[in-house]
């Protein structure tokens, strides 16, 4: 309303032209569908889990109109290099976007008990810290 009350006086001779002033004005803010150009642009971060990518990648992908296999080749193609899981699809590639995703799930698997284990030993090593400095009774050793 804000922007039909900004019209000049009169500038409004027939319903087409108020619809190509309307289309002229809010054309600009409409969002526009994603392209499978525009996909390429998500990769996988640096500290990024391979879990976090994929999902990322799988809900921007429900907006563009694409082929399995097309997908198959962005995801790998934005795949942090030189990783593990990147390795493993270069040398093995899979066929099929579910056989990307079925390989995916063990390395996926393979980060999650990696970073538990490492929560693990790094609370252990605060907690022998802590022990070590409560047995003196000084506190200087």
């Amino acid at each position: 309303m804000t922007w039909y009350k900004s019209l000049p006086n009169e500038s409004i001779t027939s319903w087409k032209g108020l619809g190509k002033l309307f289309s002229r004005h809010f054309t600009a803010s409409r969002r526009h569908p994603k392209s499978e150009a525009s996909m390429e642009a998500i990769i996988q971060g640096k500290d990024e889990s391979l879990r976090a990518y994929i999902e990322r990648f799988n809900k921007e992908v429900l907006q563009v109109s694409t082929t399995a296999h097309m997908k198959k080749f962005l995801l790998e193609r934005g795949l942090r290099p030189r990783s593990d899981f990147s390795k493993a699809v270069g040398i093995e590639m899979p066929a099929t976007l579910d056989e990307f995703f079925l390989k995916a799930q063990a390395y996926i698997q393979y980060e999650e008990k990696e970073a538990a284990h490492a929560v693990r030993n790094s609370r252990q090593e605060e907690n022998t810290k802590g022990t070590c400095q409560d047995d003196s009774p000084s506190g200087i050793r």
